[in-house]
């Protein structure tokens, strides 16, 4: 844990601060606003100018005070957030209290924030829904994340533990209340994620988990578009969904004509795991190394490749191609360009690419070629927006992603490797020679 402790003095300045949200009288009629956070059961707030400003200060020094490699700023953030809104009051369910009463609340909750962040962390199992994934197969475990079918075994095990524990009367009542929510949650029988976390409360123990299983999800998406006659993958609540949805097109010209067409959003089938580890086996795709990548303590290079996979894991699902295009180039990138130089960033990446891909001088000399083209799209879609990719162009940079990955994954030397500057020297003893 962090030897640094929360001062007074900055338990006082983010008091001040929640105090000073407060605002009884209506509100100030200002409609722009710089961010806006919710919670469950708590309402939004919205902070704008000042507001705002003051805001980040005291979550920057928040972060500052607590320091600590096992906290993320994300978890300080959500526990700050939650002091913010329970003291406040939104849905105004601890109005009993007068005004006055009400205010020193913000005190106690900024005890309670510097109790929750110097706590210990307690396990927690997160079941969350998983969409676009076929129930065959499963239970099947990648890296950290369980993928299962929540049925009746993992009811009777919430069951079990809920029974098993000791409590009041009021403390049973919101145990059998849970149960029966359970029972009736859309959930049960479908595919979920599951994911042990070590947090310090629920809400941070969901962002954990979620972020987890988010990785998880994008490595096994960077297979889900090489396994032959799949045409689906794996989406988390929000994402990618599969519509069908009607398209009115009408043409004004001398003839007008109408067309009502329909087509189909998102991905065409269940993403089949079976079918995944099948072909991981028979074609050595390295699936299961990454998957336990995952759920190891990364070095540096496998933390670069993991990235890397992510990111074009993110690029197969994506079905804007120019923002798929641009998420393979980072994931090409990010794996390539190890050593941070920013000099003849496109010289050092096609000069890489081709020495990785390329079995012969022509060979290198056709894929630097082709990279360079590759790179000169991209700066057209970053610099003026407006750029439109073609198939060509996007199946070749995935090509040049995916086979960089899966050729440092699988082959030697690139698999004995433990560094990035290990990587990084082959490079350039490849130029050099």
């Amino acid at each position: 844990m962090s030897k640094n402790k929360l001062s007074p003095a900055l338990i006082n300045e983010i008091s001040e601060f929640i105090k000073s949200l407060n605002v009884v009288e209506g509100t100030s009629g200002e409609t722009e606003y710089d961010l806006f956070f919710s919670q469950a059961d708590e309402g939004t707030l919205f902070l704008s100018g000042k507001e705002a400003i003051q805001y980040r200060q005291c979550l920057k020094l928040l972060i500052d005070a607590i320091d600590d490699e096992g906290i993320s700023p994300k978890t300080i953030e959500t526990l700050y957030q939650k002091t913010i809104l329970t003291t406040l009051d939104i849905h105004e369910k601890r109005r009993d209290k007068p005004f006055g009463e009400r205010l020193k609340v913000a005190i106690v909750a900024i005890e309670e924030l510097r109790s929750s962040l110097t706590a210990k962390s307690t396990t927690f199992s997160v079941y969350y829904p998983v969409f676009g994934l076929a129930l065959d197969g499963l239970p099947v475990q990648v890296g950290n994340v369980l993928f299962c079918k929540f049925d009746d075994v993992h009811l009777e095990n919430f069951l079990n533990f809920l029974n098993d524990y000791e409590g009041d009367e009021s403390e049973k009542e919101k145990r059998m209340s849970f149960s029966d929510s359970i029972k009736q949650s859309e959930i049960r029988g479908k595919s979920a994620g599951l994911i042990d976390v070590q947090a310090f409360d629920n809400i941070a123990a969901k962002t954990l988990a979620l972020k987890e299983l988010a990785l998880t999800v994008d490595v096994i998406n960077f297979f889900s578009d090489i396994i032959p006659y799949q045409k689906g993958h794996i989406y988390l609540p929000g994402n990618n969904e599969r519509l069908t949805i009607n398209i009115p097109i009408i043409s004004k010209g001398e003839k007008p004509n109408l067309t009502f067409g329909w087509e189909v959003a998102g991905p065409l089938m269940p993403f089949s795991f079976p079918q995944l580890l099948e072909n991981d086996k028979k074609r050595g795709w390295g699936f299961s190394k990454i998957a336990n990548l995952l759920a190891k303590k990364r070095n540096r290079l496998e933390d670069k490749i993991v990235s890397a996979i992510q990111w074009a894991g993110k690029a197969t699902i994506e079905s804007k191609k120019e923002e798929a295009f641009l998420l393979y180039a980072i994931s090409l990138e990010s794996l390539i360009l190890l050593d941070n130089e920013k000099e003849e960033l496109g010289y050092r990446l096609r000069t890489r690419v081709a020495h990785l891909l390329g079995s012969d001088l022509e060979n290198r000399m056709k894929i630097s070629n082709k990279v360079r083209d590759l790179y000169t799209v991209r700066s057209k879609i970053v610099h003026s927006g407006s750029y439109q990719v073609t198939d060509a162009d996007i199946s070749l940079i995935r090509s040049y992603s995916k086979n960089c990955i899966l050729r440092i994954v699988n082959s030697e030397p690139f698999s004995s490797m433990n560094s990035v500057d290990s990587l990084v020297q082959w490079f350039n003893e490849k130029i050099l020679s």
